[in-house]
């Protein structure tokens, strides 16, 4: 019996550690807050970088690491704010040159699963929830690109759209992180 029980010991040992290999073949992501700069690096190599929007100082975008739980292709944003379009799509923002149409179709976003999250009640506070009151940070495609490099979002990282495609070849999801591509946020 207590061999059966080491062996079943010694299985699940290499099985963790396989898992943990294939994570670590899948990249990892490196958000620098303060530089405003995202790392993708691959076996110890950086291989993409980017810069990126963060969020702003009343709701800043969390430290901690986690993995990607999913890869969402043409993700759909929707008014998040109290208020009459609360829920509604968004079709267009105001950018620098005047009212964008947001372009759904190269629209894309890396759902961030942290392993764990300290949540200051003013980010607890504003609405980016699940049904199960699980916080929902992301790392996506925006529509005005002269907001990358401020912190004016709510916790999501921003990238423009041409890199956020290029970023998103690269990254592996996995809902249980096995497999995952990893991501950090720092303060650097």
């Amino acid at each position: 019996m207590w061999q059966n029980l080491s062996l079943r010991a010694v299985f699940l040992v290499v099985v963790a550690c396989f898992g943990v290999m294939k994570a670590g073949e899948a990249g990892t992501i490196i958000i620098h807050r303060n530089s405003r700069s995202l790392e993708f690096v691959l076996k110890d190599t950086v291989v993409f970088t980017a810069p990126i929007r963060i969020g702003k100082k009343k709701f800043p975008t969390p430290l901690g690491d986690g993995y990607i739980g999913e890869k969402r292709t043409h993700p759909i944003f929707r008014f998040v704010d109290p208020g009459p379009n609360q829920g509604s799509i968004v079709d267009s923002a105001e950018c620098a040159t005047g009212k964008v149409r947001v372009d759904y179709k190269k629209m894309r976003a890396l759902m961030l699963h942290y392993d764990s999250l300290v949540v200051p009640l003013k980010i607890m506070q504003r609405r980016h929830l699940t049904e199960s009151g699980e916080e929902r940070f992301s790392i996506h495609s925006v529509t005005c690109s002269e907001t990358i490099g401020q912190a004016i979002s709510k916790g999501c990282i921003g990238v423009s759209i041409s890199d956020m495609l290029k970023l998103f070849d690269f990254v592996r999801a996995d809902h249980a992180g096995v497999n995952a591509t990893q991501f950090r946020v720092i303060d650097d």
